[in-house]
């Protein structure tokens, strides 16, 4: 698997999504800007016919020779999809036909053509099977209930689904943007970032502002979840600790009630519907996780992680603002513990393999382990 954020790739369940328009829209955007490519991918199962949509086609699949072949669109032809993409303003444009066997080495030779400092824009679902971009998005036909073979393979790997109904999307391509170079999704959303404990398990040491990549964790996090949500907020109860962050610091309406209180307090300030919640002692974001949980979070109250030992992760989690009139109601009652609210909310699950990447950083040995993988260079004062 080739690792790729400048590239965002747009796959979809069928024909009639607007995927060309949508990968318009971005290149039109971003090309005032950045130099961006275009690149269209049609994949060719020899064993299968050459035709992906079945019939005799067109007969561009069945033209190709050899593993794969790359072109480079320099005409401007009514109707097709790589010369709409120059029309937006993309300085190349590239068609790679390759087949369904050769995929890896076709993308290889499409890379050597594009320089660094270039952001690319790929029409495929198969490429996502040898490349991780920055995004991959799959765009929906709800008006369709089959979803092609090509797409099924890796709709799974999709950082948003889009449904697309009466010639419109229900996600804006305003929406995906660049930073850094490297493509990202903005979530009609807040993330919160909760640190009102007392670092107790870490001797009193506090574990926000512990350096992180040379910075403290609270800002390490911030910084991934920057650009990828509308708002973010801090949960905290010293606003003059959290002020370097320059990021809005939400106290708790009541102290010493505990994550409850941060997350109820932190709903009730937020301006969106939808809040992903992490605790900062977690460090390292996983935003493709992050963006499925939101996805789901649309029929339900909250979204939440369980690892494969069976244990939920509440404070890497989404809810629902609305989940701030429940929260309440078992604070009144006495409660404080947030494993209460599963009772009275609509919840979803979402396993995940962590792979390595989800530490929790309660204990002064989780975080010099931590160190010691390469988490970072600091050292534990």
């Amino acid at each position: 698997m080739i690792y790729r954020p400048d590239f965002i790739v747009i796959g979809s369940t069928g024909r009639n999504t607007g995927k060309t328009e949508f990968a318009g829209r971005l290149i039109t955007k971003y090309s005032k800007e950045h130099t961006v490519y275009g690149v269209k991918v049609v994949t060719i199962d020899p064993d299968e016919g050459n035709c992906p949509r079945g019939g005799k086609g067109c007969g561009v699949c069945t033209s190709l020779e050899g593993d794969f072949e790359i072109t480079e669109e320099t005409e401007l032809i009514p109707g097709k999809d790589t010369t709409r993409m120059l029309q937006a303003g993309a300085q190349k444009v590239f068609f790679l036909k390759v087949s369904i066997h050769s995929l890896h080495i076709g993308l290889q030779a499409l890379l050597n053509l594009i320089p660094e400092n270039v952001v690319t824009v790929c029409e495929s679902n198969s490429i996502r099977k040898v490349i991780k971009p920055g995004v991959f998005l799959v765009i929906r036909n709800l008006a369709e209930q089959v979803i092609k073979e090509s797409c099924a393979e890796v709709i799974s790997m999709a950082d948003k689904v889009i449904n697309f109904s009466e010639m419109d999307w229900n996600f804006s391509p305003d929406r995906v943007h660049i930073k850094n170079g490297q493509w990202v999704i903005r979530e009609k959303a807040t993330a919160i970032i909760l640190a009102g404990g007392k670092s107790s398990r870490m001797g009193g040491t506090d574990k926000s502002l512990l350096p992180v990549n040379g910075v403290p964790m609270i800002e390490y996090i911030a910084g991934q979840l920057e650009g990828h949500f509308d708002e973010i907020l801090i949960g905290a109860n010293d606003r003059e600790k959290y002020r370097f962050l320059d990021l809005p610091v939400i106290t708790d309406i009541e102290t010493d009630k505990g994550p409850l209180m941060g997350i109820y307090s932190c709903l009730a300030a937020s301006g969106n519907d939808i809040n992903f919640v992490t605790a900062c002692d977690i460090p390292e974001m996983n935003m493709r996780l992050i963006g499925q949980m939101i996805y789901m979070s649309y029929e339900a109250d909250i979204v939440m992680p369980v690892g494969a030992d069976d244990k939920h992760e509440p404070l890497f989690a989404v809810y629902k603002k609305s989940v701030a009139k429940k929260a309440k109601e078992i604070l009144d009652g006495g409660g404080r513990r947030i494993i209460e609210l599963l009772g009275s909310t609509e919840v979803r699950y979402i396993g995940f393999d962590d792979d390595g990447w989800y530490r929790n950083l309660n204990h002064k040995e989780d975080y010099t382990d931590y160190l010691n993988q390469g988490g970072t260079q600091a050292e534990l004062q």
